[in-house]
């Protein structure tokens, strides 16, 4: 993670700029919450608190880690309909999950909505040795990320997610469509840790 990525992030914050939380939890988390039990999720990049309040409302207990303050400070407020014991948040770096003890090494579910694509590529190989050994044998890993554009450095091809996450985790499926938010293609992939 770069100062400069974090400093642009919590400008975008503080100014309300922040297209990629609509306040709605993405169909594709919904539809799989609907055939998994409850367990414990981990919400990298959790920004305001959407889909970790799905997931609560689910009967899930969830952790949540936003590198932003003022995006942890509105998942909070979002969240504080329900019991303290059901989650916790965490202002930290998702390429640095092993310097934070207090995260579970036994998730059951790992999401990850349009945050990994947007690392220094020099952090992806930790990010996801992190995701694999936080998760459960039989866990699932839901990502989210737009593929690459020319005039972005955001972005990851399904080549190099399938190379990347596919040295310790099964993709079950892969998804295709367009984020009109930004006029670009996207995917959605479904991981899971092998038993």
């Amino acid at each position: 993670m770069t100062d400069d990525r974090q400093a642009s992030f919590s400008l975008r914050y503080a100014s309300g700029d922040m297209p990629w939380d609509s306040g709605i939890t993405p169909p594709e988390i919904v539809e799989l919450l609907a055939d998994l039990p409850a367990g414990w999720a981990l919400d990298l990049g959790c920004g305001a608190g959407t889909v970790m309040r799905h997931l609560l409302r689910r009967g899930w207990r969830a952790d949540g880690l936003d590198f932003v303050q003022r995006a942890i400070d509105m998942a909070d407020a979002k969240l504080r309909e329900f019991s303290p014991e059901s989650y916790r948040l965490f202002r930290h770096d998702v390429t640095r999950l092993d310097d934070l003890p207090l995260l579970r090494s036994d998730y059951n579910l790992i999401i990850d909505i349009g945050c990994g694509h947007s690392l220094d590529p020099a952090d992806v190989g930790r990010y996801a040795d992190s995701i694999a050994s936080r998760l459960n044998a039989g866990g699932l890993f839901m990502l989210y990320a737009s593929h690459p554009r020319p005039d972005s450095t955001v972005g990851w091809a399904p080549r190099q997610v399938a190379q990347t996450l596919g040295r310790q985790l099964d993709l079950l499926w892969e998804q295709r469509g367009d984020d009109l938010s930004i006029g670009a293609p996207a995917s959605w992939y479904k991981l899971r840790k092998p038993a």
